[in-house]
């Protein structure tokens, strides 16, 4: 860990039990684990066994990874005996009932099923009913309702079947009944909890009366040892002749220390009214009385004052409140004299007197009437409201499974983040943190996925920002960004403001570095965004898209590349440029489409043939030969830059293939093999398009020194289209030359070869990136032909003067110094002075005398 990240406490070097745990989540298949045939299910591979810590761990690490836990994962854990665990946060899951019946092996004693949709009513109660006994910690969230839906009773009860929706055998149907039911019927609302004498913590929200009243009356009386009770957004029974929601139910829960009522009691709201009750719940250290906002008339201030200060003395725990969107927090005015300047004229809580002199650990103050938020003297350590970044990072912490107040925390976040706002950098890496939580815990949520990924936009967009989170947060929150970020555009491919919001982020991002975690996934997700999108109207997308797979395929590995293929990537490429073909000038789409092309053909030999062959034979060079004539040959002189550019990538591409040898000989053709003649005069971008062909030209003599091979050219007809001299397409001159069987004489070509590399500058700056040697040292084995040998040497000289310090190294590590060593016999005093000044770059490089330099001595 560097100084600085712990002068901020901060450590982007992970503990090595971390950087394993990482290993394995992101790689279950290929660690612990076997792929079960078709079923897609994980299991554990033969005599390995975890640990109740270990599995629990390898949950935990999945889901921060920003993961989604599903069936082929918790198959991993359907033998206790070799894989046991206790907890398990299966909230917002893909899991289905085939999950729960494994999971049913275990003994759990606390169980997060909120947001699992695809769970049925029958298989939650069955296997609620049978983790119930020791179940503490239960969180339903808004999939409470289940609990309370009446079940269908078989008429031959035999236990499990193997059908994932699971037949109620006897014994689940005693395991959901109360000892004092009378008749199976009565198995459903919500009387699978009667058995979890042992639950300390109950989460249900958005029941409806009839569940909630079933819940106070029936259940409540037999859950006495609750501790946390959230009740969220339920809608609760009400006392007998009045609005008045009746919550002396609650007063049986003797240990309760916290209560959570969020939005769940009415719309007119009057705190007298449930002081009596709340007041009997004297354990209570966490008390939400929050509401979404405040609704219908407020009731006099002096009879909420009496009841608020009455409600604080009774509660001597309470250590956390939470008031947000009522009218407690007015029930006092600010005295003018203590106001900041910037409040102005409205009212705000009095700290000191209205809290009774109270300092609270947490205080929620989030949308409240008055913005008491904003005041600066406020006794609590943490506070939500919208006054400052803290306060809105600490409300999106607290609220994050609140849909509509999350939304607007994170609306709230994006205007202090586009507005420029600056932070230490733990508060860049917090920030960034919570906005991938807050994506995560509602991915359906259209809204929440667009204002995140925006926040997040604004928030690495800066290049000071970018360099504070690459320098100080963790490689697994940059893989939890990517990868929530991808799962937003993923899952709403159809929304294109979060394709914008999503790809436009991406382009700060360092790639491909950042993504290789998703990197397959990335790929499919942006070749369909470009094959979807109209070249009119989504331009914009297919333009960034494509301009993001370019990136993603520069620096990568061989089998990267490979992969990249194998998705269709070349397919999609030529489909693209032969759409072009039908506009009147080059653009950016195109130029962007060969440049890809050229990166995902380096050095990977099938992606060369997919060029070729396309969907027919000689596909690309068609393409590439409709280019040339169109767009460059008859292209408009206002756009000359784009011309050269689109003319360098396609001649970089050409000459990937010519570096496959049963590639190459497609080129054996007077078209082709004219057209690379005449471009080695070209200064178009500089030297890149005459040194290609050199290039392509070199590989191709390199194959041999029979003049069979260059008679065969003089015999093939041009297919389509050749070129005079000059360059210029001339149909006729091609019909003409081909016909009469003029031949392109070999020592012309040599000669052309020897001029041009004669007129380039050596140090001239390159727009090329070679990841390997090997092609151009191969061609220092060309005994046969020394101008071959000549443009090789050449090109080492250029790359090693220009950029020493990447190209000697690459030099050294591919044996290629030695092989040098030995042309210092070369009889051409040309190469023999090209060849000692690489040497000399070597030296500089390494620091030793290149006379006295062994291979491996470097």
């Amino acid at each position: 860990m560097s100084d600085n990240a712990a002068q901020y406490g901060l450590s982007n070097v992970e503990k090595l039990s971390v950087l394993c745990l990482d290993a394995i989540a992101l790689d279950l298949a290929g660690t612990i684990a076997l792929d079960i045939g078709k079923q897609n299910l994980l299991q554990l591979r033969n005599h390995f066994c975890l640990t109740r810590e270990i599995s629990e761990d390898i949950i935990s690490t999945f889901i921060k990874e920003g993961l989604v836990l599903s069936d082929r994962v918790i198959h991993l854990f359907r033998d206790s005996s070799k894989a046991k665990i206790s907890t398990i946060n299966l909230s917002n899951s893909r899991i289905t009932n085939w999950s729960l019946q494994w999971l049913a092996q275990q003994r759990l004693h606390a169980i997060d099923l909120s947001g699992c949709t695809e769970l049925s009513a029958q298989a939650v109660q069955i296997f609620l009913g049978r983790m119930a006994p020791h179940l503490k910690f239960l969180r339903m969230g808004s999939l409470a309702s289940l609990l309370f839906q009446d079940l269908p009773v078989p008429d031959n009860a035999g236990g499990d079947s193997g059908d994932p929706s699971w037949s109620c055998s006897d014994q689940d149907l005693n395991s959901l009944s109360g000892d004092h039911m009378s008749k199976p019927s009565d198995i459903c609302q919500g009387r699978v909890l009667l058995k979890a004498s042992n639950l300390r913590i109950l989460s249900l929200h958005r029941l409806e009366i009839k569940q909630s009243s079933r819940l106070f009356s029936d259940i409540l009386p037999f859950l006495s040892g609750v501790q946390q009770l959230d009740l969220s957004e339920c809608v609760l029974p009400v006392e007998k002749g009045s609005d008045v929601t009746d919550l002396s139910p609650l007063t049986v829960l003797r240990q309760l220390t916290s209560l959570v009522l969020y939005d769940a009691l009415p719309t007119r709201f009057d705190l007298a009214r449930y002081e009596p009750v709340l007041s009997q719940l004297t354990n209570l250290q966490h008390l939400d009385i929050s509401c979404l906002e405040a609704r219908g008339l407020y009731p006099s201030v002096s009879s909420q004052t009496t009841a608020f200060l009455s409600l604080l003395s009774s509660l001597p725990s309470l250590s956390s409140l939470d008031i947000s969107g009522t009218h407690l927090a007015r029930h006092l005015q600010t005295p003018r004299s203590s106001m900041s300047s910037q409040d102005g004229d409205r009212g705000y809580v009095d700290a000191s007197s209205g809290l009774a002199g109270r300092h609270f650990k947490f205080l929620g103050l989030w949308n409240c009437v008055g913005d008491p938020s904003r005041r600066t003297d406020l006794p609590a350590d943490v506070v939500t409201g919208d006054a400052n970044m803290t306060q809105i990072y600490n409300s999106l912490q607290m609220y994050k499974k609140r849909e509509h107040v999350c939304n607007d925390c994170l609306s709230n976040l994006y205007h202090e983040l586009r507005d420029g706002w600056r932070g230490t950098p733990l508060e860049h890496t917090r920030i960034l943190e919570i906005i991938c939580e807050v994506m995560r815990s509602n991915k359906h949520n259209i809204d929440r996925q667009i204002s995140g990924s925006a926040a997040m936009f604004h928030l690495i967009k800066c290049d000071a920002n970018r360099v504070i989170l690459h320098r100080y947060a963790s490689k697994r929150l940059l893989r939890q960004a990517t990868r929530t970020l991808y799962d937003a555009m993923n899952t709403h491919s159809a929304k294109k403001a979060m394709l914008r919001n999503g790809l436009l982020t991406f382009c700060h991002f360092d790639l491909p570095s950042d993504i290789m975690n998703i990197y397959s996934e990335m790929v499919k997700l942006l070749l369909n965004i470009i094959r979807q999108s109209d070249f009119t109207h989504d331009e914009f997308l297919q333009r960034i898209s494509l301009y993001l797979l370019n990136n993603l395929v520069r620096s990568v590995d061989n089998s990267d590349k490979l992969q990249v293929g194998n998705q269709g990537a070349v397919r999609t490429m030529l489909w693209l440029i032969k759409a072009k073909l039908s506009f009147d000038e080059t653009d950016e789409i195109l130029e962007m489409a060969w440049s890809t092309l050229w990166n995902i053909t380096d050095e990977t030999e099938d992606n060369c043939e997919r060029f070729l062959t396309g969907e027919n034979e000689e596909a690309g060079l068609n393409l590439f030969i409709q280019c040339y004539e169109k767009f460059y040959l008859n292209g408009s002189d206002h756009n000359r830059q784009n011309r050269e550019a689109l003319l360098r990538n396609m001649m970089g591409l050409l000459g990937n293939v010519s570096e496959v040898p049963r590639l190459r000989v497609r080129f054996l053709k007077p078209m082709y093999l004219n057209l690379f003649r005449s471009l080695l005069e070209s200064t178009c971008d500089g030297i890149e398009v005459s040194y290609h062909a050199a290039g392509i030209l070199c590989h191709i003599l390199s194959d041999g020194s029979n003049e069979a091979v260059w008679r065969h050219c003089s015999e093939s007809h041009g297919s389509s289209a050749s070129f005079t001299e000059d360059g210029n397409s001339s149909s006729a001159a091609s019909e003409s030359s081909c016909q009469s069987g003029i031949s392109i004489a070999k020592e012309r070509v040599l000669s052309s070869l020897v001029e041009a590399i004669n007129r380039w500058d050596l140090n001239s700056q390159r727009s090329i990136n070679y990841r390997s040697f090997k092609p151009i040292l191969a061609l220092l084995e060309c005994d046969h032909t020394v101008e071959v040998r000549h443009w090789a040497v050449w090109a080492l000289c250029n790359l090693t003067t220009v950029y020493p310090d990447k190209y000697c190294q690459l030099l050294h590590e591919e044996g290629g110094i030695q092989i040098l060593q030995n042309m210092l016999t070369e009889c051409n005093p040309q190469i023999i002075k090209l060849v000692e000044l690489i040497l000399e770059n070597v030296r500089k490089v390494f620091g030793h005398d290149h006379h006295n330099m062994e291979v491996g001595q470097l």
